[in-house]
């Protein structure tokens, strides 16, 4: 693995934090919000923010690792089907982040909105809290049989 795409990956799986952080927080916030019967505030919009700079950020570089990495080869030869490990990190984790960062710009298109703020902390809360789960469940965890990686690569010792 050439140095470059070594850093690209460490980036990425730092990253990977900072945007389940930043999606957490903001599914909280307009959970409590919405509970609270309160109004929405700067805060909500500024966690939405957040969660939505930090995801556009992440999504670039994976591109970037996806460009690198050979996953387009993969794809454009038939073998992403071949093999889990072939077709996770080709088809299933791609797709299914962005799938989450297009529901991450629906959740902060509604912030913008002129509506109540009950709508916009419960579309808020729904929108986050569906990609924090699409994202919990297509990061490639440890834990995860055939394609998990460790939780921060460049820590560990790889071919």
């Amino acid at each position: 693995m050439n140095n470059s795409l070594h850093s690209v990956i460490f980036l990425h799986s730092l990253l990977r934090y900072f945007v389940l952080i930043a999606t957490a927080v903001a599914a909280t916030l307009s959970l409590t919000g919405q509970l609270g019967k309160k109004d929405f505030t700067a805060g909500n919009k500024k966690s939405a923010l957040f969660m939505m700079i930090f995801c556009d950020i992440q999504l670039l570089v994976g591109l970037a690792v996806y460009y690198l990495s050979g996953q387009m080869q993969i794809i454009n030869t038939g073998a992403a089907m071949q093999s889990h490990y072939n077709r996770f990190y080709a088809i299933e984790h791609p797709v299914g982040m962005v799938v989450a960062i297009i529901l991450i710009h629906l959740g902060y298109n509604v912030v913008k909105k002129n509506i109540s703020a009950e709508k916009k902390l419960k579309r808020l809360f729904w929108y986050s809290f569906i990609a924090l789960v699409i994202f919990l469940t297509q990061t490639p965890w440890p834990t995860k049989q055939d394609v998990g990686k460790p939780w921060l690569p460049a820590t560990s010792v790889t071919n």
